[in-house]
């Protein structure tokens, strides 16, 4: 029988949740807050894995627990778990993987057909449609494998989460990326780490494949006539930092550079080039990125704070500063500023080895880092 704890009704009596938190907690007390809320106050030594279990017990009476500290107490409240009342429908996300499919396409034959060097010179007679799908298949396979990530993640936790949303977009590059929502809230530090690292990881291993196989298709070609094509302006050298780091530290071990010769890429390597960018961005340690994830689970919520100011302001001196804008007027326009992520419990430490990744998570970002190409 329903009982009514103010204004809301919850499904099971205020007894009943007490003697499902004091089962896996000491409860040294416990009320009804102004709102309605049920609080029960806990011993300080706290169990990871017993909050998680009773989380998963609570959330199957869809009822949601946050373990939260109020001064020098331990506090459990527990939520009624809001439910969608909309039917699952996937058709948005089919329509989103073809339209996105379809402009990466279309990037991919338009970069092919303006560069004359490729088209004319060094891959004349290929087909430019078959180079198209070529850049497609490469730069879907690094977007896809870092949703993929974020999605196992979630699996792995027992988290409930959408198909990724791609995103379409116009040349050069087609797409600017896919977000996978998630809809059920991470129980501790660990998983909201888990869910923010995977995705970038798994990124950043595609991105260096792609990349190692750009450099195997390459075109050695005499030093003279790149500087040929340079002054016509029919190539362009790149280098760091307008190209990531990655590139510079993989290529020796990979292609051996004869001397009077250089290495014209083709399409593939702008692809990793694109994966390299995507990365760099998603691990920035900004609100709720993937990077804000990692550094919310790592640095705890006003730490956090300050590691998004500082992300922003990377954002900013790279170069990317309309990027900048756009995270900023979407964080205050919510109304939470630079607050990231919240687990359910959020006084358990994070692992000692996810903090460990936690140092990988930063030289990914500097071997993906990519200033604007303006500056």
């Amino acid at each position: 029988m329903g009982l009514n704890y103010s204004e809301i009704v919850y499904p099971y009596s205020f007894s009943e949740l007490k003697a499902l938190v004091s089962s896996r907690f000491t409860v040294l007390d416990s009320y009804i807050d102004e709102r309605g809320t049920p609080n029960f106050v806990i011993s300080p030594k706290v169990n990871k894995e017993n909050f998680k279990q009773m989380s998963k017990e609570l959330m199957k009476l869809n009822l949601i627990p946050f373990l939260r500290k109020n001064g020098d107490r331990y506090v459990i409240k527990v939520f009624l778990k809001f439910l969608e009342k909309r039917r699952k429908n996937n058709i948005l996300n089919v329509i989103l993987l073809i339209a996105t499919l379809g402009t990466i396409f279309l990037a991919g034959y338009y970069s092919f057909i303006n560069t004359p060097v490729l088209k004319d010179i060094l891959m004349k007679g290929e087909n430019a449609f078959l180079q198209a799908g070529l850049f497609t298949l490469s730069l879907f396979a690094i977007i896809g494998l870092h949703e993929s990530g974020h999605m196992i993640a979630c699996k792995i936790h027992g988290l409930e989460f959408s198909l990724p949303y791609f995103i379409p977009g116009p040349p050069p590059f087609g797409t600017f990326g896919a977000i996978v929502s998630l809809k059920s809230p991470p129980t501790n530090r660990d998983e909201l780490f888990d869910i923010g690292f995977a995705g970038p990881i798994a990124g950043f291993i595609a991105t260096t494949i792609v990349a190692i196989l750009s450099f195997k298709l390459g075109f050695l070609v005499p030093e003279t006539d790149v500087s040929v094509w340079e002054k016509q302006k029919l190539v362009q050298s790149i280098s760091w930092p307008r190209s990531p780091l990655l590139f510079e530290v993989l290529l020796p071990f990979i292609r051996q550079i004869p001397q009077g010769f250089r290495l014209v890429l083709t399409q593939i390597e702008f692809a990793a080039w694109v994966g390299a960018l995507l990365t760099f961005l998603n691990i920035l340690p900004i609100w709720q990125l993937d990077g804000g994830h990692v550094s919310r689970a790592i640095f705890g919520a006003s730490k956090h704070k300050i590691a998004s100011i500082i992300g922003l302001i990377i954002l900013i001196f790279s170069g990317y500063w309309f990027f900048a804008l756009f995270l900023l007027l979407w964080m205050f326009g919510g109304g939470r500023g630079t607050a990231g992520a919240e687990p359910l419990d959020d006084i358990s430490p994070l692992s000692s080895s996810r903090k460990i990744l936690y140092f990988l998570s930063l030289v990914m970002l500097m071997l993906c880092f990519i200033a604007f190409p303006s500056l």
